[in-house]
């Protein structure tokens, strides 16, 4: 029985070693470890984050239903969703998926996203914060 237990570690550590030179898609088919290591880049996702100005969050929230409309039929969007918090409702994210991240420059670029920019400037109770995966 203890030398089943070896070999099987010796078996798994050699696969991860090998994963670990090779760091391919195919390495991780067999070598859960493999995957678990490094994150893999499969889209771009990004999430959003605002704060507005106390009585601004009607006004931001039509705005912003405009944005999410034209975003979602964008060819490289995969998901687009405005939430707004439970706890302050001055408080907003937008979770973004895209395919690539030329798709998010083409969003982030898009004449609708300057409209969103523009109309909303002054709802804005500070800077948006993008955080880009």
């Amino acid at each position: 029985m203890k030398k089943i237990g070896i070999i099987l570690m010796v078996f798994v550590m050699t696969g991860v070693m090998a994963c670990k030179e090779k760091q391919t898609e195919a390495c991780c088919e067999g070598t859960e470890a493999c995957c678990m290591e490094q994150p893999q880049k499969e889209k771009t996702v990004v999430v959003a984050r605002v704060v507005v100005k106390e009585g601004q969050e009607k006004a931001f929230i039509e705005i912003a239903s405009k944005l999410v409309a034209a975003t979602r039929a964008e060819e490289g969007n995969l998901f687009y969703m405005l939430y707004q918090s439970t706890e302050n409702p001055l408080i907003f994210i937008v979770y973004e998926e895209y395919k690539d991240d030329a798709a998010f420059e083409a969003h982030a670029n898009s004449a609708h996203f300057a409209a969103f920019a523009e109309a909303t400037n002054d709802m804005m109770a500070g800077e948006l914060v993008i955080d880009q995966f």
